[in-house]
């Protein structure tokens, strides 16, 4: 039996498979399109470069980098039909404006359907929460791989 989306748990919206360790960008630009094609892993070009562009669209309005290492950017579109998510570590992308001038580190996308804003904010909700956690994030960022990355947020979950 499945469970609404705003109840689940952040690891059962983000399967390991989309969770990479180390990102392989190294400009915010970059990084942004890696996790969509992540998030998005079986859909076409024009999908992809859709999606893309929300993403950019919103972090064209405020940039999404929350400090302390942490970004979370995130885009509404027509072009996915559920929730989709993608995260991981990058070594540092320093042309990520973050309001504490630290790059960002622990990054986690989240794609949803214009129809689903209450999941979409429940989720950024959660993300908020978690990391503001200084231990969480030092374990994320010594997680060895996605497993690894996966088995941190497990556990922040649990507690």
């Amino acid at each position: 039996v499945s469970t609404p989306a705003e109840i689940r748990l952040l690891t059962e919206l983000l399967p390991t498979e989309r969770i990479r360790v180390p990102l392989g960008s190294h400009s915010r630009h970059a990084l942004l399109r890696e996790l969509v094609e992540m998030a998005l892993p079986d859909a076409d070009a024009a999908t992809v470069e859709t999606v893309f562009q929300s993403v950019l669209l919103r972090e064209a309005l405020v940039s999404t980098a929350m400090g302390e290492g942490l970004a979370v950017p995130h885009g509404r579109t027509e072009a996915i039909g559920e929730l989709r998510m993608a995260a991981g570590i990058a070594e540092a992308v320093d042309d990520y404006q973050s309001p504490d001038g630290v790059p960002v580190r622990a990054c986690f996308l989240l794609l949803t359907p214009p129809s689903d804003g209450g999941v979409h904010l429940k989720v950024l909700g959660r993300l908020a929460r978690l990391m503001r956690r200084d231990e969480l994030r030092a374990s994320l960022y010594a997680a060895p791989d996605a497993a690894g990355f996966a088995a941190v947020l497990q556990r922040a979950e649990a507690t």
